[in-house]
C-alpha cells in the first residue's frame, strides 16, 4: 500500500515595500528565496513555482510532502523571507491518494514529478450532499462518463488531472489542480465539460488559481 501524499497550493502577494524596492533589493530576495526553495526540496516530495495570473496574488506554489509537519515549517520559513515584501493571501491543503479514476499501476509521487507543463491551474470544490446519496454504482458511472469527455476531447493533447481530498481537513472537500502547454485548450476542454452530469451536484469551484511556471522563480 503506498503511503498517502499531502498537498498544499498556497498563494502569496508582494506588498508596496516590495514594488518601491530597488532592483538591488529585489535581486537579492530572489536569490535568498531560490535558495530557500532549493534547499527546501529535501523535506518535500515535490515543489514548483508559478507566477500567478489572478489580481490578487503573485506568486502560487504546488507543493507536496509524505508529513504534513513539512508543509507547516515550508510555509513559515517562506513567511520569514518575505517579511515585509509580502504574505499569504489563501492556502488549500489536500490529501492525494489512489482514487477509483487513476490507474491501478501508477506511484502517487511519479505523478508528481514528471516534467512540469507550462501552466498550473487549481481550485477548491464542494459538492452538494445529496451526491453522496447516490448509489456507488451510479456515482462511479457518472464519473466515468465526465472522464471520458475529457480524455476523448479533441483538444486534450497534454492536459494533466490530479483529484486531491481535504474531507475534515480543510474548507472543501477537493482541491483539483491541472498542468497544461495551453492555456485555450485547457479552456476548451472546460467547456465540454459543463455539459457532464456530474455538474448537477457541484456547489462550489472558486476561486481559481491560474499561473505561468517559473523556476527558479522570478518576475
Amino acid at each position: 500500500m503506498q503511503q498517502e501524499i499531502y498537498i498544499s497550493v498556497l498563494a502569496y502577494r508582494f506588498s508596496s515595500d516590495f514594488w518601491s524596492a530597488g532592483d538591488t533589493q529585489q535581486d537579492v530576495f530572489f536569490k535568498e528565496t531560490n535558495l530557500f526553495f532549493e534547499n527546501s526540496r529535501k523535506n518535500l516530495v515535490s515543489l514548483r513555482t508559478y507566477r500567478s495570473l489572478r489580481h490578487d496574488c503573485d506568486i502560487i506554489l504546488w507543493l507536496s510532502s509524505f508529513e504534513p509537519s513539512d508543509l507547516a515549517a515550508f510555509r513559515e520559513g517562506l513567511n520569514r523571507k518575505m517579511g515585509k515584501f509580502g504574505k499569504c493571501t489563501y492556502s488549500m491543503l489536500s490529501l492525494y491518494e489512489h482514487s477509483p479514476y487513476m490507474k491501478a499501476n501508477q506511484k502517487l509521487s511519479d505523478t508528481l514529478n514528471l516534467s512540469p507543463l507550462k501552466y498550473f491551474i487549481a481550485y477548491p470544490m464542494n459538492k452538494d450532499p445529496e451526491w453522496y446519496l447516490v448509489d456507488q454504482g451510479e456515482r462511479k458511472t457518472i464519473m466515468s462518463e465526465h472522464i471520458a469527455m475529457a480524455t476523448t476531447h479533441p483538444e486534450n493533447n497534454d492536459i494533466r488531472s490530479y483529484t486531491t481530498y481535504s474531507y475534515g481537513i480543510s474548507d472543501q472537500e477537493f482541491v483539483v489542480m491541472y498542468e497544461t502547454d495551453s492555456l485555450s485548450q485547457w479552456s476548451h476542454v472546460t467547456a465540454r465539460l459543463r455539459e457532464a452530469r456530474q455538474r448537477k451536484w457541484v456547489t462550489k469551484e472558486y476561486p481559481i488559481f491560474a499561473g505561468i511556471l517559473s523556476e527558479p522563480f522570478l518576475l
